[in-house]
């Protein structure tokens, strides 16, 4: 009796009811009896017509199938020791009575620095009071650090398969996290003026995508038109890591937090304060729902996570926040992810931090500069492979880091030579030209993430990541072997890479140009066949800056300044550009007249508040444990 006429065109089994209760016999009399059954368990009879309500059945059914010893998943007692999960009064006390587990858990994570320990003590009692008072000092909670994150070398490659050279720095991210019956999140900052309380159901957002695919969800008309109501809201960074971890794990409820945070990374200053917000909150929902990820995992859906706010970046600096070594630079290797060596930080040296104080916002107009830097690569490997159809190197082009001599088994110059066969610049239409239609996917994805540039830069981006991703692989040779000036000399020219201007013979700064054009790749090719040392050197691969032009005239000014000055090695902007911090290789001895120089060039001729931090590495993000 059941039929399909309705919008959908398909057919309800729930309208037998409605059909049975319509039976009637000869002499009019109902034929059937419907009636209500009382249930003890709602779940028991409970639907699904999107993805969140699927998600309910399944953690219901996985955990009925779970032995007790494995139900605590969604029981809501997190499998954490005393010394890392404890009510929020215990925690204070333990502080307040400076225990010895304290001083030692102090001296792992920050060195021997007492004032800096100081500091932290006052840090962590400041945010479990706040979130005390907002939730609760009989609470148990953990408590998360992540630290802002320095990468020396190896800017913009992560997601083409190069590599990072990290360290932690000593400006972090504390959460303070306790497990909730439901899947809602609650967040407190400790400075509510500047970061308004967070609310959200996890379930609610969930039911606005499909499961297969985390990428098309963060590119959906829905979470744009979000964005751009919030955009700024440091809660997006709360919900980037909670809804990949959901859609990571389709068969579990993941259950809410309670967070209180308080952090002393700069903002929009190049050191990854909101990828500190990311880890840490991952990390605490990890911990208190009792899941076990691999670090490779953690640092994977750390990075996927934050293309929920518009970024299209990798995991780089979320591995560098998550593995940093106190006292250590790490080379990270991606795609696949991998720690290859760590070395120990040159004792005479110290990495400086100079913030810029122009904002490099991750919103608006700098996240479309961001984003069509990234599909510059995508889009000029599919430019680079379709001019060379079936041949067996096309194979062999999947990612930037494969433009390399020894990768493809050729020449520095016939790398250049391939380059050669990449437009200088390239518009939308030019590109819809070239690309066949089996690129049209891809096209479409990589215009999706940004506004018309009117044209790209195709071939100085390809040449900046080819260049930077061998950089990045030689320039821990260069500390092991004592090479400090050889290290500073690859920074100043990834910088050039990076640089949008120069000074004048008046000390104005003007626009550089683009210098990646057919001229410029002819000299390379001809210097490395002249037999002359000095010309073959200058014209290899590791030695071209390219042109990925994310800097500021500010920033190149603050790295010009700083390679001035005797006894810096080198400069370059940290992080992924468009305003922030630079970051300094100096000798010790030389940190009191980095400062005083800055100041009086930079800063106070700018009027502009001196911000320049001599950095302490510190361990990588974790739990406390004292």
């Amino acid at each position: 009796m059941i039929d399909n006429d309705n919008a959908q065109r398909e057919y309800y089994l729930t309208d037998i009811v409605r059909h049975l209760a319509k039976v009637v016999d000869t002499q009019g009399t109902a034929k059937f009896r419907t009636r209500t059954v009382p249930i003890d368990n709602p779940e028991w009879i409970q639907g699904f017509n999107s993805p969140d309500e699927l998600l309910a059945i399944q953690d219901y059914v996985r955990r009925k199938k779970l032995a007790p010893a494995e139900a605590g998943v969604a029981s809501g007692k997190p499998h954490l020791k005393p010394n890392q999960y404890c009510s929020v009064s215990q925690w204070i006390n333990k502080i307040e009575r400076d225990k010895p587990a304290l001083r030692a858990w102090l001296r792992n994570i920050y060195g021997q620095h007492a004032e800096l320990h100081e500091e932290k003590r006052k840090d962590l009692i400041s945010v479990l009071a706040c979130y005390g008072k907002r939730f609760g000092f009989q609470e148990k909670v953990c408590i998360v650090r992540a630290p802002g994150r320095v990468n020396l070398m190896g800017r913009h490659v992560d997601h083409q398969g190069g590599c990072t050279n990290v360290l932690a720095i000593d400006r972090e991210t504390i959460a303070v996290a306790g497990i909730r019956a439901d899947n809602n999140i609650a967040a407190v900052n400790t400075e509510p003026r500047k970061f308004k309380p967070v609310r959200f159901n996890i379930s609610e957002l969930i039911g606005q995508f499909t499961w297969t695919d985390w990428a098309n969800f963060v590119n959906s008309d829905w979470v744009k038109n979000m964005l751009r109501t919030t955009a700024g809201d440091w809660g997006n960074y709360i919900k980037a890591p909670v809804l990949r971890l959901q859609h990571q794990y389709k068969d579990i409820k993941i259950r809410g937090l309670n967070l209180a945070v308080t952090g002393n990374v700069p903002i929009a200053a190049g050191l990854s304060s909101s990828s500190t917000i990311v880890v840490a909150t991952l990390q605490a929902a990890i911990a208190l729902n009792n899941l076990e990820l691999t670090s490779r995992q953690l640092i994977d859906l750390c990075g996927q996570g934050e293309w929920f706010v518009g970024s299209r970046g990798g995991a780089g600096d979320h591995a560098a926040i998550y593995l940093g070594q106190r006292g250590k630079i790490t080379r990270v290797g991606y795609l696949p992810f991998r720690v290859e060596k760590s070395v120990d930080a040159p004792q005479d040296y110290q990495v400086i931090i100079a913030d810029s104080h122009v904002k490099a916002a991750k919103s608006g107009q700098a996240r479309d500069m961001f984003n069509a830097r990234v599909a510059s690569y995508h889009l000029g490997l599919a430019v680079l492979k379709s001019a060379f159809g079936g041949s067996r190197l096309k194979n062999r082009l999947e990612y930037v880091r494969d433009l390399d001599p020894q990768r493809l088994g050729c020449t520095t110059s016939d790398v250049y030579r391939l380059l050669l066969q990449v437009p200088q610049f390239m518009s939308r239409k030019d590109l819809k030209k070239i690309l066949s239609s089996e690129h049209k996917e891809l096209m479409e994805a990589g215009f999706a993430s940004h506004s018309d540039p009117g044209f790209y830069k195709v071939r100085g981006v390809l040449l900046f990541g080819a260049a930077e991703v061998i950089r990045s692989r030689i320039c821990l040779d260069y500390l092991e072997a004592g090479q400090i000036e050889q290290f500073g000399n690859l920074m100043k020219i990834s910088h050039d890479g990076d640089r949008v201007s120069r000074p004048d013979h008046k000390g104005n700064y003007r626009p550089v140009e683009d210098y990646c054009d057919d001229r410029r790749f002819e000299e390379l090719i001809t210097d490395l066949a002249s037999e002359d040392p000095d010309r073959v050197l200058k014209a290899q691969l590791h030695m071209q800056p390219g042109s990925y032009a994310c800097s500021t005239p500010q920033i190149d000014q603050m790295v010009d300044i700083a390679c001035s000055i005797p006894g810096v090695a080198g400069a370059q902007i940290a992080g992924a550009g468009l305003g922030g911090c630079i970051m300094i290789l100096s000798r010790k001895d030389a940190v009191y007249a980095v400062i005083e120089t800055l100041i009086s060039r930079y800063y106070k001729p700018n009027r502009l508040k001196p911000a320049v931090i001599p950095c302490i590495t510190v361990e990588g993000a974790g739990l406390a444990q004292f």
